[in-house]
């Protein structure tokens, strides 16, 4: 699909042409941008360029991120979103399904979105160069989480996003069990040895270290990583052979399987892997080699609960 940018009048014209569309069955005193906030609702919402204060409770979400979709869902306020990214929508977060489809995760479609009149878009680092055209339709919160406290990052972006609906203690209870399994797992990382966490994609393996995407494993729950430095910038990690995963002998190995999460052709995380090299490590030998959930850990990341079923996949690793 090719990015179109309208401009913001364009974008406001659709938007007032769709609520005019809505206004059968609306009340009276019923506005864009909401009605009064629910009890207990918070309406300041702290995102990655600052804080973002709305002047009443959204009612008409468009979400380009999943993570938000998850935690929408978790927290029980599905209803509020209007139009996501359905196209390439995971089952975990089929509800979301029959919602109005609104581009891809890296290009919105903006007449759409504009038509369906939002008073709130949420974005992730993937869109996140586009936020200034998404501003002229509705306000923008990017929920981006930071990579380098990624647990504390995911509960704050969690917390802040159920305040809006007056629903951040049933956020933190979620909060409270996910934080008690990072509990669990920081006790027992140790038990897993030197750990490497690898990414399989077009036949090619990279590899993730501390202070990189997935450095919070190493960083915050304890394991004991069997890479140190190079380059943690890259969201696809850096790119190894064979033949360096062997002579840094692994006594576990955490992988994802891009190729199977996103839906591309290519060949198999575990034929992949499946060779001499590879084959010669502690990790291979003592089958202590643990393909994860693509989905959950590159897709989605960073929802109520898909923080919870990655936890409980590592706590299965050392458990």
């Amino acid at each position: 699909m090719r990015l179109r940018r309208i401009t913001a009048l364009a974008a406001l014209t659709a938007a007032a042409l769709a609520l005019t569309g809505c206004a059968a069955t609306a009340d009276a005193g019923d506005t864009a941008s909401g009605t009064d906030a629910p009890a207990g609702a918070d309406l300041s919402l702290a995102t990655a360029n600052g804080e973002l204060v709305l002047e009443t409770a959204p009612e008409r979400v468009v979400a380009f991120d999943y993570a938000t979709l998850d935690t929408l869902q978790a927290i029980g306020a599905e209803d509020v979103v209007v139009g996501t990214v359905t196209s390439t929508l995971p089952d975990e977060l089929s509800a979301f399904a029959d919602v109005e489809n609104v581009g891809t995760l890296k290009e919105p479609d903006f007449e759409a979105v504009a038509a369906l009149g939002p008073d709130l878009i949420i974005i992730s680092a993937r869109m996140a160069e586009l936020a200034p055209q998404l501003e002229e339709i509705a306000p923008v919160a990017d929920m981006s989480a930071d990579g380098t406290r990624q647990l504390e990052s995911t509960a704050e972006n969690a917390l802040a996003i159920a305040g809006l609906f007056g629903k951040a203690d049933v956020a933190q209870e979620r909060i409270d069990e996910n934080a008690a399994l990072a509990d669990e797992i920081r006790a027992l990382a140790p038990e897993a040895g030197s750990t490497m966490f690898l990414m399989t994609s077009g036949g090619k393996v990279s590899t993730y270290g501390p202070g990189s995407r997935y450095g919070y494993l190493f960083d915050d729950l304890g394991f004991e990583p069997a890479v140190t430095g190079g380059d943690s910038s890259s969201s696809h990690g850096q790119e190894i052979s064979f033949e360096f995963i062997a002579e840094q002998n692994p006594s576990s190995l955490l992988v994802i399987d891009r190729d199977a999460t996103i839906g591309e052709s290519g060949q198999a995380a575990q034929a992949l892997l499946d060779n001499a090299l590879v084959g010669s490590t502690d990790a291979w030998k003592n089958e202590r080699v643990a393909y994860l959930d693509g989905v959950d850990w590159y897709f989605v990341g960073g929802g109520l609960d898909t923080t919870k079923r990655m936890l409980e996949e590592l706590r299965a690793v050392v458990e």
